[in-house]
This record gives structure tokens, C-alpha cells and sequence, in this order.
């Protein structure tokens, strides 16, 4: 295969459910490698990743689209008289 999806997850669980995810992970056929990381503290900064993905939303985005002028209306033509 010459595609793959990477996922993040963020979260805070008690040990039960980690060791529940972990044991999911292991044996689930689609997920080819995982990494859990614990932490003493909550991570709330954006990742660099995504700081860079919403950059070139603002200015790529639907919302930089919506903001460019809209092209000019062509003129109208009278129907031919037969």
C-alpha cells in the first residue's frame, strides 16, 4: 500500500481504559503501528502540524475564496428577432 492515515489522538483516561485502547490497538488488523505516550500534563498547544494546516486555510481556504471579488456579470443579449 502507498497510503496511509496518521492519527493523534489527545486525550485523558484512566488506566483501565488506556490498557482497553492499548490491548485494541494490538489486535486490530488495520492499525499497523501505535505509540502511547502518558504525560504528567494536558497538551493544549496546537501542534506545529496544525498551526501549519490552518495557516494555509486563511489563506487558501474556503473563507479566503468567499472573500475574493467576485468575477463581473457578463452583459445580457437581446434574443435575435426572426
Amino acid at each position: 500500500m502507498f497510503k496511509a492515515h496518521y492519527v493523534c489522538m489527545n486525550i485523558e483516561i484512566d488506566n483501565e481504559t488506556l490498557a482497553e485502547l492499548e490491548h485494541a490497538f494490538k489486535f486490530n488488523d488495520a492499525v499497523l503501528r501505535h505509540l502511547i505516550i502518558t504525560t504528567d500534563e494536558a497538551q493544549i498547544a496546537p501542534s506545529p502540524m496544525m498551526k501549519e494546516e490552518k495557516a494555509k486555510n486563511l489563506t487558501h481556504g474556503p473563507a479566503a475564496v468567499a472573500e475574493a471579488p467576485a468575477p463581473a456579470a457578463a452583459p445580457a443579449t437581446a434574443p435575435a428577432a426572426a
